[in-house]
């Protein structure tokens, strides 16, 4: 009995989503939330739903509008990038625009992600919420203020009769400062991506697939260009996650109102360990061979005479 109750444990434990045991879920003090709640969730859910798809098209519609356009743009001249910035200001302003309202959108994703999470884990830290506000939001204002401060400083600098290089830098020194908000943004932005995921798969509000998808995402808009390209993915499956369209059905966390930490699919159970034989010691492996003596098997001198002994009487 000691022994099966010991391997239902250790299953139990590995069945709990990454990152957090049973004790430690347990300690988190998870509550259930009343089907008046979870109703209005769901209601909740369909709007943060079809904002997480229309920003996803709009971020996409957006990165590819914008490496089209500086596909061509010069490298290493500054006056000559400024010319460049003159001629293509309306395009690059607005793929600004469907960059800046993408990332609005997306702030609704987190607003109620946040929620979700907290409705079941009480003591969710609230500076998930802050930078699932502050990061899409910094980014946005940033990337539009950039693509309007560039296009006014380039206007001004082609209307010059001298376009020096100092002139040049002068013009970028301004947008190199509002980029710093940008950046703040895409700071907070992927922290709440590996922050918000690793939480959401705690309770059970994401699968594996989403929540691990999500926390490498994180760090790979910072490091990384394909970031993105990824994020528009990862918002479409998250909305097709908040409406209710999901392979196999959503988790049940969403539709219990409880939280359950993620298990393993029907089939892939770890298999509980093998029983030790009475008398065997943990890991001890019994020799074989022609040299190897039975157990009781006498040696040393005395067994040595005694065969000495047998000979003679033969």
């Amino acid at each position: 009995m000691a022994a099966a109750s010991k391997r239902h444990v250790a299953t139990s434990r590995r069945l709990i989503s990454p990152g957090l045991d049973a004790p430690l879920f347990q300690k988190h003090k998870a509550r259930d939330i009343s089907p008046d709640q979870i109703a209005e969730e769901r209601r909740r859910g369909r709007f943060a739903g079809i904002a997480a798809i229309v920003s996803a098209i709009l971020l996409a519609g957006a990165e590819v509008w914008s490496q089209a356009i500086n596909n061509d743009a010069p490298a290493g001249n500054g006056p000559a990038a400024l010319r460049f910035v003159d001629k293509h200001s309306s395009a690059l302003i607005g793929a600004a625009v469907l960059r800046a309202a993408g990332l609005m959108l997306l702030a609704f994703a987190a607003v109620h992600l946040y929620r979700a999470i907290k409705a079941r884990r009480p003591d969710e830290p609230r500076v998930v919420l802050v930078m699932g506000v502050y990061g899409p939001i910094a980014w946005a204002v940033g990337t539009l203020a950039v693509a309007v401060v560039l296009a006014i400083s380039a206007s001004n600098f082609t209307g010059r009769e001298f376009q020096t290089i100092d002139a040049a830098d002068d013009a970028f020194r301004t947008a190199r400062l509002l980029g710093l908000a940008a950046l703040s943004g895409l700071l907070a932005l992927a922290f709440w991506l590996v922050k918000g995921c690793l939480d959401a798969m705690r309770v059970g509000l994401l699968n594996r697939f989403m929540g691990v998808l999500g926390i490498v995402l994180g760090p790979g808009l910072v490091v990384t260009p394909f970031g993105s390209f990824l994020l528009p993915v990862w918002l479409i499956a998250l909305g097709a996650l908040y409406l209710g369209f999901w392979p196999r059905g959503v988790p049940p966390a969403w539709t219990e109102g409880r939280a359950i930490p993620w298990q393993a699919p029907d089939g892939l159970e770890p298999e509980p360990p093998e029983q030790d034989e009475p008398g065997r010691r943990n890991g001890e492996v019994e020799a074989v061979g022609p040299g190897v003596r039975p157990a009781g098997a006498s040696t040393g001198p005395a067994a040595e005479s005694g065969k000495r002994k047998r000979k003679r009487r033969r």
